[in-house]
């Protein structure tokens, strides 16, 4: 996996909520080249979680155009995230994926 370039962790941090922390993760899901967490510091409701993950969604699709790139960024609440190892067995690659069901 290569490393998240600075410029798109930029403009990851422009269009998150300004308390949320953006991290890139350090494992991606099949096809995809960047792999960003947005951490909220307090848990959100399950629309405002989609709403965020829209407006960052807009921004990385021009992007990721430009750069011929996938990038997959979802919303988090900070105290259910493990970071110690990638997930286990097949996992689809999704774009717009959420961890609010």
């Amino acid at each position: 996996m290569k490393p998240v370039p600075h410029e798109l962790l930029q403009l990851v941090k422009q269009t998150a909520p300004p308390e949320a922390e953006v991290m890139p993760l350090p494992w991606t899901y099949e096809h995809e080249t960047y792999n960003i967490a947005v951490v909220m510091p307090e848990p959100v409701d399950r629309r405002t979680a989609r709403q965020i993950e829209a407006r960052i969604i807009d921004a990385l699709i021009d992007y990721d155009t430009a750069h011929q790139t996938f990038t997959l960024c979802m919303v988090w609440d900070e105290k259910p995230l493990v970071f110690s190892e990638p997930p286990t067995g097949s996992v689809p690659a999704a774009r717009h994926g959420s961890v609010y069901p």
